[in-house]
């Protein structure tokens, strides 16, 4: 009996020779990498459903620091302990701006008028924070509101 064989898989690019007593140990990593790269690419589509599959697959193997070459335990056990929060939050953050700003465009009156009442829900922390960052000079053009509110909320 042979001790070695490759194995073939449904994907493209998945035959890689391998010893049969691994097979099942190659074979749980694999599915493990494979369940937690799509957890994590729900999040992200959730978080940011504007956004292409492949703009998420590359942020996904950026934060993980995974790609196809990574072998399929480590992927499994980076995925895994990757913590989407702060990504997905932003996301959030930068999907209603998007939403927002093509709503603003549509109906100016209507979009100050929404404004005004979130603000009048907001605490008076938040409203001071908000009051900082619209006033603030030093802001650069790329830094989110959301991120100059959480960095005075933590002044």
């Amino acid at each position: 009996m042979p001790t070695s064989a490759t194995v073939l898989g449904g994907s493209k690019g998945c035959a890689r020779p391998m010893v049969w007593k691994d097979a099942r140990r190659r074979f749980y990593w694999s599915l493990r990498a494979k369940v937690a790269w799509s957890s994590a690419m729900e999040q992200l589509a959730e978080a940011s459903p504007g956004s292409t599959a492949e703009y998420r697959s590359r942020l996904l193997e950026s934060l993980a620091e995974v790609d196809a070459s990574t072998d399929r335990r480590v992927a499994a056990e980076k995925l895994e302990a990757l913590d989407l929060c702060a990504t997905a939050a932003q996301l959030k953050a930068d999907h209603l701006m998007r939403r927002m700003l093509a709503l603003a465009q549509e109906d100016r009156k209507a979009t100050m008028n929404g404004l005004i009442r979130l603000v009048d829900n907001l605490s008076d922390d938040e409203k001071s924070a908000l009051a900082g960052a619209l006033a603030s000079s030093s802001r650069s053009p790329g830094m989110s509101v959301t991120h100059a509110i959480t960095e005075k909320g933590r002044d």
